[in-house]
């Protein structure tokens, strides 16, 4: 926890008192290897944040899986548009290793809200962490080349090659795996 109170605490500007707060709010959980934690058609009610493991966020089109976002630790984990408009999701939030999380259900989030206005600097924080993780994937998916696509996934989550299969990695760039076999051996070359 450890991770959560620092990010509290340095990133939002709250206290010690509220990092207590709210994780007296939060209830810890763990997901197995290969356990989804929302499917489509399921409303998102909580936001967790990752203390180890990984999870990723997938849709499944007619067989073939799409992956959108990855979740590592020290990070917040939801099917956020779900969980923001209570509404069915509509991909898969799935843990690719055992995965240990802190859940904050969705009364428990509006209860802090109402309590203070201080909680909206969390609530600010997770919702721009969201956009602009967003934002920049899908600005890159449209101009950038797969070698750029791959820097920036490295840049926006630092040691995933060593954590997610390339397959996984492959997805989330929107190319196939012998292609990022290609960018990957082009890149260590160069160094």
């Amino acid at each position: 926890m450890e991770q959560l109170k620092q990010l509290i605490i340095k990133k939002t500007g709250l206290t010690d008192n509220h990092f207590e707060q709210l994780y007296s709010f939060m209830t810890q959980i763990w997901i197995d290897k290969n356990d989804c934690l929302i499917a489509p058609g399921r409303v998102c009610d909580f936001i967790g944040f990752v203390n180890s493991g990984i999870l990723r966020y997938y849709i499944d089109k007619g067989g073939a899986e799409f992956n959108i976002d990855f979740h590592l630790p020290g990070s917040f984990a939801s099917a956020y548009s779900s969980f923001l408009t209570q509404k069915p999701a509509i991909g898969y939030l799935q843990a690719l290793e055992q995965t240990e999380l802190f859940i904050l259900k969705k009364e428990k989030y509006e209860e802090l809200l109402k309590a203070s206005d201080d909680w909206y600097k969390l609530a600010k924080y997770i919702s721009d962490d969201y956009f602009l993780r967003k934002c920049k994937r899908q600005t890159s998916l449209l101009t950038d080349s797969a070698k750029d696509r791959f820097d920036l996934l490295l840049n926006t989550y630092p040691k995933i090659e060593q954590l997610v299969p390339q397959y996984h990695i492959a997805s989330y760039l929107g190319i196939k795996p012998e292609s990022l076999s290609r960018i990957k051996s082009l890149t260590y070359i160069k160094k």
